[in-house]
């Protein structure tokens, strides 16, 4: 064991080279007793002895002791730091084993990795998720000294839990160490420090932001000296009133009006103003209480790096939504790394007016995301995690369980396979084959598209695993996800239907979220309070809002599902959702003009009015060097995140690198736009605009397609008519559509009309109109194409194409 305590528990090593085999229990007999030194200790031990307990059928017996016999939990007897609060060292030496923390709840850490070094698992929140194995004759050899990665580890639900569930989320937290040894106060802090000195602010309405020439709230003066000292002031008081705080928030409150005074204006940015009342705050805090923190979020328009250095005590936690000044993550952590000591990350895991609890509608529950994004904020730097999620355990329960391990250690992200296999075969045996298909059908990283195809195939493996096993505890869980899915369902019929069939789907989702609400499977409390008030289609009747209480709520009624009618849930999906009548196409990305085909010309199409987000836009070049032109306008919708910014990649370009970078203001106005490059052949324009709105135009004939697949989506907006081209020989129309619009054959004959509900699509192909341009016009949301090349473009003229499809086709 290292001398220095510090160090100790700073550093993270394994090394089980000397750790020796010691036997707790052998055919449910118990070898040795669980020990505790201190009363501090005694939940903790009860906890391991009862458990093992369950695990071996052995009777462990706990008692206090300082003797270290037995399994004996102890504190470490060195000082503790504040980043030092959640180490141990966790030994087994044949005859003992040592369970030694920084603190009692170091040592309750300890516990549970012991426990899961022997096979429990609690992968979700509750009795169903909890796996304890039988294990009559149980050994364990660990030799392991560890300490999070990330000091402070929190996933949390917007809109809060049940009542009901606040326990149980609570419990999931302690067994896969994620309770945090600091806490991090970083919620916006200005609204709350009005409030307190409600009185002061209406004596000195100086002290408020100067908005159109009028003090206002939610933001301060920060220029007023005497504003800056009353914050500092409320800082202290509230570490006089809760001496063992960590830190105060002195972040910003949300939205914008901040101050346009001049003297606010000289302070310089709007980051610099918030970071400015922070280091005082810190300053200040640092002086009293050494070592106490200052959170501060980069988010919305305090999101750019500063110009002034931070307080080495102000922790400043990048947000990875919300984003302005049309910053990447990477060069907000770079830019704010250079002016502040310590960093956090504020995560979206799910937020749920974006995801619905809907299948990989979540960064929570997109495995790839999560195994990417947890080391790599870590290597840049980040040591606090504050991410935002819901209680959705059916969509995002094994990626919040997966981001936990990794919280803990960054390297568990090499791991994932293996832990995910793990969570499938502990939690359902037999039945493990089928549902890994049913979790790729829940991984972001696969884009699952809601529809009665996606539905379809969920209830068919849930059907085939329930097959496959009788083991009560798998059923039950089965069970859940079977809720899960049937949840689905109801949001795909409630989101798809107007009217009153709109408000009959609407209540009928409503009554069965109340009855599943004790599973976890979905956010109830969220949808409950959100969903009536973004949807002014359907109405709540009268005392059946959320915080109405149950006795009196019409829609508060019924008593949890039993399991025959599950199983019944389970048989009706299969019928009902049926399966795709297609099998998809792969088509190359090597792009070529299909002006080889010689198609026949059509009334030009439009590309809507403007993209969001990251859209790409494919065109050619036949000889180089050229200027590509095009005319932009950015800020269509928010005029304040920053220039949208074009870069241009030549495929021929040895290292796939940019050769040109433009940024178009966003001042609604459009803009000429000019890219060169050296290289003939397929250029990909790549547009990133932070969702601002950003219209794109090009001239008449300029090739220019856009790709629309499972794999590339492209979302337009507004109404569009685009082409595309069915190859000769093909026998069907497949794709997904998530919008209302027409299909249109050669002729111009509308042979599809889509409505609003998204789901999968299908169109024979008479004889004789292969080898055409179809098309989609008066087109609202996506098209997926998946039987025929998914280029769209507005006439075929401007029409790119696979090129195996167009050497195939003018060789017949």
């Amino acid at each position: 064991m290292l001398k220095n305590a510090f160090v100790w528990f700073l550093l993270v090593f394994v090394s089980p080279i000397h750790a020796v085999e010691t036997f707790l229990a052998k055919d449910g007999r118990a070898f040795m007793e669980v020990t505790y030194a201190g009363e501090a200790l005694k939940t903790a031990a009860t906890e391991l002895a009862g458990m093992l307990t369950r695990i071996t059928g052995a009777e462990f017996v706990c008692k206090a002791s300082e003797s270290e016999s037995g399994i004996h939990l102890a504190l470490q007897k060195e000082a503790v730091t504040l980043t030092g609060r959640e180490g141990y060292h966790l030994e087994s030496f044949g005859d003992r084993i040592e369970i030694t923390g920084a603190t009692p709840q170091a040592v309750e850490h300890a516990v549970w990795d012991l426990l899961h070094r022997v096979g429990f698992r609690q992968f979700l929140p509750g009795k169903t998720w909890e796996v304890v194995p039988s294990k009559p004759s149980l050994s364990v050899d660990v030799k392991v000294t560890t300490s999070p990665d990330y000091h402070s580890r929190r996933i949390w639900a917007g809109f809060g839990y049940l009542k009901e569930r606040e326990a149980v989320v609570e419990e999931w937290n302690r067994r896969n160490r994620a309770t945090s040894g600091i806490t991090l106060n970083t919620g916006h802090a200005y609204d709350h420090i009005m409030d307190r000195h409600a009185k002061v602010f209406e004596q000195h309405p100086e002290y408020l932001a100067m908005v159109d020439g009028k003090r206002q709230k939610p933001k301060f003066c920060t220029s007023n000296a005497e504003l800056r000292k009353l914050v500092v002031e409320d800082a202290l008081a509230q570490f006089a009133a809760q001496p063992d705080l960590d830190s105060v928030s002195c972040d910003p409150s949300d939205g914008g009006g901040w101050c346009e005074c001049a003297e606010c204006a000289k302070i310089g940015s709007v980051t610099d103003r918030a970071l400015l009342l922070a280091n005082d705050v810190a300053a200040s805090v640092d002086k009293a209480h050494p070592g106490r923190m200052v959170g501060m979020y980069a988010y919305n328009e305090h999101s750019p790096p500063p110009s002034i250095e931070a307080h080495p005590q102000v922790v400043i936690s990048v947000a990875t939504g919300f984003i302005r000044g049309g910053y990447t993550i990477d060069q907000l952590l770079d830019g704010w790394s250079a002016k502040a000591r310590t960093l956090g990350i504020r995560e979206y895991y799910s937020v749920n007016a974006w995801d619905r609890d809907l299948p990989g509608a979540a960064r929570g529950g997109n495995i790839d995301y999560l195994r990417t994004t947890i080391p790599h904020f870590h290597a840049r730097g980040a040591r606090f995690m504050s991410a935002e999620a819901s209680d959705n355990a059916g969509p995002n329960g094994l990626g919040c369980y997966l981001a936990a391990r990794m919280f803990w250690d960054v390297d568990e992200a090499k791991k994932i396979d293996a832990l995910v296999t793990d969570f499938l075969e502990s939690s359902f045996g037999a039945a493990s084959g089928p549902m890994r298909k049913f979790y790729e059908m829940l991984d972001g990283s696969k884009k699952p598209s809601l529809s009665d195809d996606l539905l379809g195939r969920m209830w068919r493996r849930l059907q085939e695993a329930r097959g496959l096993t009788k083991d009560k505890a798998i059923l039950a869980r089965l069970d859940d996800l079977a809720l899960y899915t049937h949840y689905c369902g109801l949001y795909l019929d409630y989101s798809s239907a107007s009217g009153k069939e709109r408000q009959a789907a609407f209540e009928a989702m409503f009554r069965f979220l109340w009855r599943i609400r004790d599973t976890g499977m979905v956010h109830v409390k969220a949808l409950w309070r959100d969903v009536p008030n973004r949807d002014k289609g359907v109405t709540l009747p009268p005392g059946a809002k959320y915080n109405d209480p149950e006795a009196a709520n019409p829609w508060k009624t019924g008593v949890a599902l039993k399991p025959e009618e599950i199983a019944k849930l389970v048989d009706e999906g299969v019928e009902k959702r049926k399966l795709l009548d297609f099998e998809p196409v792969a088509f190359s990305m090597k792009l070529v003009p299909a002006t080889k085909l010689k198609l026949t010309e059509v009334p030009r199409g439009n590309a809507g009015i403007y993209l969001r987000g990251v859209r790409d836009f494919w065109t050619w070049v036949d000889a180089a060097p050229a200027t590509i032109s095009l005319t932009g306008t950015a800020g269509v919708i928010y005029p304040n995140r920053g220039p949208a910014k074009m870069e241009l990649y030549p495929l021929a370009e040895a290292e796939l690198k940019s050769v040109a970078h433009l940024e178009i203001d966003p001042d609604k106005k459009p803009h000429e736009l000019k890219m060169g490059t050296k290289f003939p052949g397929l250029h990909r324009i790549e547009v990133t605009d932070s969702t601002q709105g950003t219209s794109i135009t090009w001239q008449d004939g300029m090739p220019m397609t856009i790709v629309s697949s499972m794999e590339q989506p492209a979302k337009l907006f507004g109404r569009w008519h685009l082409y595309f081209y069915v190859p000769k020989g093909t026998k069907m129309v497949g794709g997904y559509s998530d919008g209302e619009g027409l299909m249109l054959d050669p002729e111009g004959k509308t042979v599809h009309t889509f409505s609003a509900k998204p789901g999968y699509f299908s169109m024979k192909v008479p004889k004789g109109m292969d080898g055409q341009l179809w098309s989609f016009k008066h087109t609202s949301g996506q098209r997926q194409l998946m039987t025929v090349p998914p280029c769209l473009a507005r006439d075929a003229s401007e029409l790119l194409l696979p090129e195996e499809v167009v050497v195939k086709e003018t060789q017949q």
